[in-house]
């Protein structure tokens, strides 16, 4: 696939992006047009449907893969998509890697070493805590491998959260070497365990958004400033 920050204007494009947003509209005529927003990890583009209901445009809606035929104009300085065809992609004929910003550095490696700083806790009941989590537990495993720890403001792509939550932690690690009075293990713990309501707080990708529950708690931050 072409990448949206490599497209220049004139080109005509050929494949599959993701539907970030999609809604209609209408020309100063009255005739019906559909705005879009394509995304891959290096951007996004407004993408422009002038004739949804021809018998090139399938069905589809935002957060779908489309599969996309359409040439790069320019218009008020910005690059669009002029979409000739367009249809729903299946699975198989995209890797979801190539839609989202992702972390430079190796996910499991990261984990393997935040495992490795999870084991050092001695204390039991907090390497038990610990262990639920971070060993036993699958399924929250996977999730807080591939979450972002933001929306946008820091850390915001696939496997975010680990290497914020990796680096406060390596950070809290050194401090105890340097204060031999700070209690290690409880540390240690509360670093790694200070972002997992990230995972409540923002939806998965493709959306990254904040969830019914993290607007409720932006909305209870606010209110006691």
């Amino acid at each position: 696939m072409k990448y949206i920050e490599s497209f220049r204007e004139g080109e005509q494009i050929r494949g599959v992006y993701l539907c970030k947003s999609r809604n209609t509209a209408a020309t100063k005529a009255g005739k019906p047009y559909d705005n879009l927003i394509l995304q891959d990890k290096t951007g996004t583009i407004d993408g422009k449907v002038w004739d949804p209901g021809s018998g090139g445009i399938e069905e589809y809606d935002k957060m779908d893969y489309v599969d996309i035929v359409g040439d790069v104009t320019s218009f008020n300085g910005a690059l669009q998509l002029n979409i000739k065809r367009l249809r729903r992609a299946s699975e198989g004929e995209y890797d979801p890697k190539d839609y989202f910003p992702m972390s430079e550095k190796n996910i499991d490696e990261m984990y393997a070493e935040l495992l490795k700083l999870s084991d050092s806790v001695k204390e039991p009941h907090l390497h038990k805590l610990l262990e639920i989590f971070f060993w036993d537990d699958a399924a929250f495993a996977k999730e807080f491998k591939s979450h972002s720890a933001a929306k946008s403001v820091h850390h915001g792509f696939i496997g975010g959260l680990l290497e914020h939550t990796l680096t406060v932690t390596k950070i809290c690690d050194f401090y105890t070497t340097l204060y031999p009075i700070l209690n290690r293990d409880l540390l240690i713990t509360a670093a790694i365990c200070h972002d997992i309501g990230k995972l409540k707080e923002l939806s998965s990708f493709p959306e990254n958004d904040y969830t019914d529950e993290g607007q409720m708690r932006r909305l209870m931050k606010e209110k006691k400033r």
